[in-house]
């Protein structure tokens, strides 16, 4: 529990450090860290299933996805207006790209072809869902787009951590035991509390800066819970990976945590659905 304590401030303080200091691109750098990290550790794990991948290939393709998502949206928008279109282009030429790079880093097997789905699914989960959090920044480019991601951050990271304390001293009924033992319904119903406190805590300080809007924090308080349980989803979806392969944890690269996946697993699923909420729900008060 120490170490894990230590790790989180540690995490959270170098988030702020470099998000204070390069602004998206501090967040676009951490995101490369963590994408890629957690993609070549999903990529050990399938291996460890008796998948073949190609690391490189698809390591490199999922650093492309995210750079391109950014900083090549300002041209892309030009000929294709619509995001949803956008996005699209981008996940099929991260995996074209990633087949093209077969050629210089091929897979280690004798039959290539057997890598192209596990490869091109680890980008598709990994790259491609998180840089729904760059589609979010785009939406309010500044401070206040940073603030949103800022916002589903803490309302699904948050998370994790009520539900480990709550599970910790009030956990009794099992809530996957197969998958992961140590998870409990009272855990999980803390850690939505908690997500919820979190994030209304973030609209109270986002409310109190000059972003160009306020947040309506019933409502942002109220999304929270489908970002909670999303995230929820996306570490059972973790577990089952690793139960699969056998392993604990997906890396040791975090002490108390694991690796970069055990890290991010719960925004995976959320990053998208957050970019769902925020387009389809009225966050703000302007």
């Amino acid at each position: 529990m120490k170490k894990r304590i230590i790790s989180s401030l540690t995490l959270w303080g170098t988030l702020f450090a470099l998000l204070y200091f390069f602004q998206i691109h501090g967040g676009i750098l951490i995101m490369l860290y963590l994408s890629g990290a957690a993609q070549l550790e999903l990529y050990k794990i399938w291996e460890k299933s008796g998948r073949r991948v190609a690391h490189k290939a698809g390591t490199v393709a999922g650093t492309f996805l995210i750079l391109a998502a950014y900083y090549l949206d300002g041209y892309v928008s030009n000929l294709v207006p619509d995001p949803w279109s956008r996005i699209a282009i981008l996940a099929v030429c991260s995996v074209l790209l990633a087949w093209l790079l077969f050629l210089v880093f091929p897979p280690k097997t004798r039959f290539p072809g057997e890598a192209l789905i596990p490869t091109s699914l680890g980008i598709l989960y990994l790259p491609f869902l998180l840089q729904f959090f760059l589609q979010i920044q785009l939406l309010e480019d500044g401070q206040g787009g940073l603030f949103i991601c800022l916002w589903v951050v803490v309302a699904t990271k948050f998370t994790d951590m009520g539900a480990l304390l709550f599970g910790k001293y009030l956990g009794k009924n099992k809530m996957a035991p197969t998958l992961s033992p140590n998870k409990t319904w009272e855990g999980a119903i803390g850690g939505v509390l908690v997500s919820v406190i979190g994030a209304y805590l973030v609209g109270l300080l986002g409310n109190q800066l000059d972003l160009g809007f306020k947040f309506s924090l019933p409502t942002i308080a109220l999304l929270a819970i489908p970002l909670s349980i999303i995230g929820q989803i996306g570490d059972l979806l973790e577990s089952a990976f690793k139960r699969q392969a056998n392993v604990k944890d997906s890396g040791q690269g975090i002490p108390g945590i694991g690796g970069a996946l055990d890290l991010v697993d719960s925004l995976i699923l959320a990053a998208p659905l957050a970019y769902v909420l925020v387009t389809q729900f009225d966050i703000f008060q302007r």
